[in-house]
């Protein structure tokens, strides 16, 4: 099974250096997921309070810092090239939803911000992306955690609900009517958007300025898979950004049968080990609020 995991890992890499360099994306030449299994009985259950997150493995962590294995967690990342724009892309197979958890820099109401990497660090998480920085703002329905934060409708947003079986769940428009309609309870949602894909069908965007900017995206390609992409933007050298179409078609191309587009600019960050992948040299790290990331489910020894 692990020489079948490397063949196909390296002729993913094959293709992602076949990507174009010019504006159209051949979307039979982006990296795919390569299944794993999990041994059972390995995962015990995750600590609910983050400050107890068990240690990652440090021999998990391969060499040049983009995956991670062990016996509940595999992080594969890929760099490619679309639209004339560097992509870091991280597939992420869990074995519980529990190990899918969200983390702000301090307790909410504070409006505090930090650096991702400072987040990450504390939760002694894998892999972390940005989430919505919904501190920033004041409306959507907000669960992190299991908890909710924050029941302030807006019919102009989509929201993005996670539930406990780790499934996502496109809510349009953010009302509590929209959330009542789901039948699993509500772990973590998100307000910001908009839905990129919604049961494998790329969305249509809609009264949206069309710009080019630095994106960051989360999917769900199958049960506890899950896709993040981050994207440089014109900010960044030989980098033109993406917008918010360009987006969902890579989020499509990438396998994601649920997609949802999440804070980006200058706030885009994905980090292996508190290292961030995305942007180039100097790799500048924006304060924000809050951060989604994966956990083991092993405990230390």
């Amino acid at each position: 099974m692990k020489k079948t995991r490397m063949l196909a890992a390296a002729l993913s890499a094959l293709l992602a250096c076949a990507l174009p360099l010019a504006g159209a994306m051949a979307q039979e030449a982006l990296p795919q997921m390569v299944k794993v299994t999990f041994p059972e009985g390995k995962a015990q259950p995750v600590p609910q309070e983050a400050k107890d997150n068990y240690t990652p493995s440090e021999s998990g962590y391969g060499a040049d810092n983009l995956s991670y294995h062990d016996d509940s967690l595999d992080v594969q990342i890929h760099n490619i090239r679309v639209y004339d724009t560097p992509v870091v892309v991280a597939f992420v197979q869990i074995a519980s939803p529990d190990q899918l958890k969200t983390e702000l820099a301090k307790r909410y109401p504070s409006k505090t911000t930090m650096r991702a990497s400072v987040i990450a660090k504390r939760v002694k998480a894998v892999l972390a992306v940005n989430g919505d920085w919904f501190t920033y703002h004041n409306t959507g329905i907000v669960y992190r955690n299991g908890e909710l934060l924050r029941n302030r409708a807006n019919e102009e947003y989509d929201g993005l609900a996670i539930d406990v079986n780790g499934d996502f769940h496109i809510v349009r428009p953010m009302t509590e009517e929209g959330y009542a309609q789901l039948d699993t309870p509500i772990v973590h949602s998100f307000a910001f958007g908009p839905a990129l894909v919604i049961d494998g069908e790329v969305q249509e965007i809609v009264n949206r300025k069309v710009t080019y900017k630095q994106r960051m995206a989360i999917g769900q390609v199958a049960p506890l898979s899950y896709v993040l992409v981050a994207t440089d933007g014109p900010d960044q050298k030989d980098s033109v950004g993406l917008s918010v179409p360009q987006l969902a078609e890579l989020m499509h191309g990438l396998g994601a049968h649920t997609a949802y587009n999440l804070d980006g600019g200058q706030s885009t960050s994905l980090l292996m080990n508190q290292t961030k992948l995305n942007g180039q040299a100097p790799k500048t790290m924006r304060a924000i609020g809050d951060i989604i990331y994966f956990t083991t489910a092993i405990p230390n020894e």
